[in-house]
């Protein structure tokens, strides 16, 4: 056990069945994410994307892997009750929970079903979690394909109790460095609602052909790896934008992308604009790491080689988190996983990276 208290900064909760059957308009039920049998195989159907063939993965998996993804929990998580149980033999305090099936929400072309689903979500989301503040942070859904309601989703679920909203990863279409954001980096700022970055939660499908098939390319394993490395694109844009500087209150955590790459991307950030400011606008009052060490954040697992670079990027700006339940986290065994991973890192780093930025961040009681 660690001797630190411990909050996970990622976390999932399974939605329930009523929440797309009863929860959703009424317009868009028949489109929202379910399993689907199809020539003798169990397909996860997501509106906008490729049918995920799922039942390979469960044959395979072994005797540790059915403590993850709810496999043991009919409730998918929310029962309350068990849920604190199960942070209890995790040695973990609190959670900052993301939802599961509605993740892949933003590849519908659809701008009115993404925010019926995302309504629904939060609705949900904050009725189950929101009066247990002191060990529950529920990340509200906004889509970004219409700004105009993404800044009307954002007061809503401020006004709701919500402390952090989740917008897709990326938007290849419209990156995250463009104008027409800016009023909902204010709207963010303003309510002081930390905005999320979630790993594979795209605005474009780039899963691979051969995720969950009989036999594969390396479309998995590649997927997964460069997944989580396009976990720099919002760092790099929302500092060489400008909009950290234009809004010195906005905070932003990017979420499950791992973090050895992020002492890499501040130091050619730095070096760029030492060496191009010239060519470089808007101009930036700071280095672009300072700029991040002051409003970002990023979380992982089990990453030993982010740790191993804490004179680069400080552990100001790391937040760990279990990923409970999913297949690639730490739960049941985080308190071995934190163990290993911070051997040699001393008590006060580790100290705030499982505990004192999450909680700083997020606004935990």
């Amino acid at each position: 056990m660690t001797d630190a208290p411990v909050i996970s900064a990622d976390s999932h909760v399974q939605e329930p069945p009523e929440l797309y059957t009863e929860w959703v308009d009424a317009r868009y039920r028949d489109r929202a994410p379910h399993m689907e049998e199809r020539d003798g195989a169990t397909y996860f159907i997501v509106d906008g994307k490729k049918p995920r063939r799922m039942d390979l993965a469960a044959e395979r998996a072994d005797e540790d892997d059915q403590n993850r993804e709810f496999r043991d929990d009919p409730s998918g998580g929310r029962d309350i009750d068990r849920r604190l149980a199960d942070q209890a033999r995790d040695g973990v305090s609190a959670e900052v929970i993301y939802p599961n099936s509605s993740l892949f929400l933003y590849m519908s072309s659809d701008a009115g079903y993404q925010f019926a689903v995302a309504r629904a979500y939060n609705d949900w989301g904050i009725e189950l979690f929101g009066s247990n503040k002191d060990r529950f942070v529920p990340v509200a859904i906004v889509p970004v394909i219409d700004l105009q309601q993404s800044v009307k989703e954002v007061e809503r679920v401020a006004k709701a109790g919500y402390r952090s909203i989740k917008i897709p990863l990326t938007v290849d279409s419209r990156p995250y460095n463009l104008p027409e954001y800016e009023r909902l980096w204010a709207a963010c700022a303003d309510h002081d609602i930390v905005v999320s970055l979630h790993a594979f939660t795209e605005s474009e499908d780039h899963y691979p052909e051969d995720w969950g098939e009989e036999e594969g390319h390396g479309g998995a394993l590649s997927h997964m790896a460069m997944s989580m490395a396009r976990g720099q694109s919002p760092v790099a844009l929302l500092i060489s934008s400008g909009a950290l500087q234009r809004h010195p209150n906005l905070k932003f955590v990017v979420v499950e992308c791992g973090a050895g790459w992020l002492a890499w991307l501040l130091y050619v950030m730095d070096e760029q604009v030492e060496k191009k400011h010239m060519w470089i606008r808007p101009s930036l009052e700071m280095k672009p790491s300072e700029f991040f060490r002051r409003q970002g954040g990023v979380t992982f697992s089990d990453d030993p080689i982010a740790l191993r670079l804490l004179d680069y990027t400080s552990s100001d700006v790391l937040l760990w988190g279990s990923d409970y339940p999913h297949d690639e986290g730490t739960f049941p065994h985080s308190q071995d996983v934190i163990e290993r991973t911070f051997a040699g890192i001393s008590a006060e780093d580790k100290r705030k990276i499982v505990y004192d930025n999450a909680k700083r961040i997020y606004g935990f009681e």
